[in-house]
């Protein structure tokens, strides 16, 4: 963003006798009530958010001790173009300096011990894989090429399966994208297409990890508590441990105006009554929906509840209201397929572990991300960040996290499915993989293992149209706007933390009508150097010869000439110099 547009916008008329209810206590929620309270001048105890679980921050959580274990149900990877995510925690203060914030401290944890993976890949009990090229084929690399330019709304519900050849889902670039955004070969071609564009920034490194970045700790204390603690002191409500149950749209012609919340509070149901002036920002999806946890000795067994399935029951309802919210059955109907288990492994007074993998895979700890072990039957990868993870983790402990994606597959070593595993059954697993089997029984009684089912983490992926997710602000709604991962952003990706930030921001933006912009998308695809880059790595070439150019038939020279043509003539205008007149008027 311009620095020129770094403004603050008036104060809407009338916005301390307006209210806010937000539904929904994850991330995108949180941050709808930091941009309403800070960018939309109302008063933090106009602002109430809802919350189904004790604690606040949905999927980003973390809890637990040295003596129990700790557990995260997953671990989100940050980029430095998540403009609206870095924009929000500029503001909020550090926790543990004063006159610090949460932005400062995370860019100097991640200048201080960058990640670089020397070694990200392994097979054959934990030998480094042949990273030399990204290995794909020529075919693969002119599907990639055709998929860029094909427009949206060609590939509806087509997977990815479906658009290359099986020798791509054997190639080092997928094992590396796989791992790391968890898709899976029948996953939406629609959602791989925006990431190829959106994180092209990143292709050049993707066999090191250069340029992704974590937390100081886990992203619930690093993130969520700061931001919580910070919306606190400015008054904003927190009702926990309620469900939202209901949603309640009246139709008055193009017009759709929520006019009441039905909540559950201990057991007893209310009406919270919903004015024309208020407004209601929902969640209306959580990829941790449902989970459920398992320890060394229990499996997490998967909840298959239909009747209740927290903001995904509302937003069916809602659906059932008008074709203008969506179609949620397109996502959650399928948690044999959207699922993976995670794990978080609490090791007490046995440094052993950590100093083997150091050793194997050259990496110290912290500066390797994901590492994934791409012969294993669950396609397993564990996450060793920089200890402690935890604020209050004793020096003598040490944790980690990891998850397979393949939870449906029989085991290499324990001969059942994973989603069939206790958590020492899912640690032997890992170890054998590791080539560190012969010291389990030594390991085991230092290791608390808490395994988390997610029946929903890769529903957003599931294929889709482009009207099967709800617009931010669905045609005709007066005072209802949608936020999360389940919404519909123009040119975003889903399965990110930046994704809910920027939702909550243009909600607000949106329905505040505020004279501010909205921060920009980060346009890799625009940036002819980060283009040169990428060309060479899908080359496997250091500098561009004659030789790597496509063979010209002078009788298609026509046709190329148009296509080139074609290309330089799609590439969008500059941006005016004032995008909130336009992106903020209703």
């Amino acid at each position: 963003m311009k620095n020129y547009d770094r403004i603050h916008a008036r104060k809407p008329e009338g916005i301390e006798n307006r209210h806010a209810f937000i539904v929904g206590g994850g991330i995108a929620g949180l941050s709808a009530a930091a941009f309403l309270a800070e960018d939309g001048y109302m008063p933090g105890r106009n602002i109430t958010i809802y919350e189904q679980l004790p604690v606040v921050g949905g999927s980003m959580d973390g809890s637990g001790n040295a003596i129990d274990g700790y557990v995260s149900r997953g671990e989100r990877e940050l980029e430095p173009y998540m403009e609206c995510l870095w924009y929000l925690f500029g503001m909020v203060p550090s926790l543990e300096e004063d006159g610090r914030t949460v932005l400062d401290e995370t860019r100097e944890c991640n200048k201080n011990l960058p990640i670089y993976a020397k070694k990200r890949l392994f097979e054959n009990q934990f030998n480094g894989r042949d990273i030399s090229s990204l290995g794909i084929t020529k075919a693969d690399i002119d599907n990639m090429m055709k998929m860029m330019s094909t427009p949206e709304n060609e590939i509806e519900d087509v997977t990815i399966e479906q658009w290359y050849t099986k020798d791509f889902f054997k190639s080092n670039l997928w094992y590396y994208w796989s791992s790391m955004l968890a898709f899976q070969p029948y996953h939406s071609l629609i959602e791989m297409k925006r990431y190829t564009v959106r994180f092209m920034q990143h292709l050049d490194g993707v066999e090191n990890l250069k340029g992704i970045l974590r937390t100081k700790y886990d992203q619930y204390n690093s993130l969520i508590k700061p931001l919580h603690k910070w919306l606190e002191d400015k008054g904003v409500n927190f009702i926990t441990d309620t469900t939202v149950d209901e949603i309640h749209v009246e139709i008055n012609g193009e017009k759709k105006t929520v006019t009441y919340l039905g909540i559950t509070k201990n057991c007893k149901c209310t009406h919270v009554p919903v004015s024309a002036n208020d407004l209601v920002y929902f969640t209306n999806g959580s990829m941790t929906q449902n989970s459920s946890h398992g320890d060394n000795k229990k499996v997490a067994v998967m909840d298959r509840d239909l009747e209740y399935r927290g903001c995904f029951s509302v937003w069916e309802k809602l659906a059932k209201v008008s074709p203008v919210f969506g179609k949620p059955e397109k996502f959650i109907s399928a948690p044999d397929k959207s699922h993976f288990i995670s794990y978080t492994v609490t090791i007490k007074d046995y440094p052993k572990f950590f100093e083997y993998v150091e050793k194997r895979t050259t990496n110290v700890t912290g500066t390797a991300g994901a590492i994934t072990l791409v012969d294993s039957a669950w396609f397993q990868s564990i996450n060793m960040p920089p200890q402690p993870v935890f604020p209050d983790q004793p020096e003598n402990v040490q944790v980690f996290w990891g998850y397979g994606l393949k939870g449906n597959e029989v085991g290499d070593y324990i001969k059942k499915p994973m989603k069939e595993c206790t958590g020492e059954e899912i640690l032997q697993e890992l170890l054998y993989h590791l080539d560190y089997i012969d010291k389990y029984e030594e390991m085991l009684p230092h290791a608390k293992i808490i395994t988390t089912m997610m029946p929903y983490i890769t529903s957003q992926f599931m294929p889709r149209g482009l009207h099967d997710r709800p617009q931010i602000i669905p045609k005709g709604c007066t005072n209802l706007a949608f936020i999360g991962q389940f919404v519909e952003l123009e040119g975003d990706v889903v399965f990110t933390v930046e994704t809910s930030v920027r939702t909550a921001m243009i909600a607000v933006y949106r329905t505040l009508q505020l004279d501010k912009p909205i921060m920009p998308l980060f346009e890799a695809n625009h940036d002819i150097r980060i283009i040169v880059a990428c060309l060479k790595k899908m080359l496997g070439v250091e500098t561009i010869t004659k030789d790597e150019l496509p063979a010209m038939n002078p009788l298609k020279l026509p046709k190329m000439i148009d296509q080139l043509l074609k290309g330089i003539n799609s590439v969008p205008k500059m941006k005016d110099y004032y995008p909130e007149i336009d992106e903020n008027a209703k």
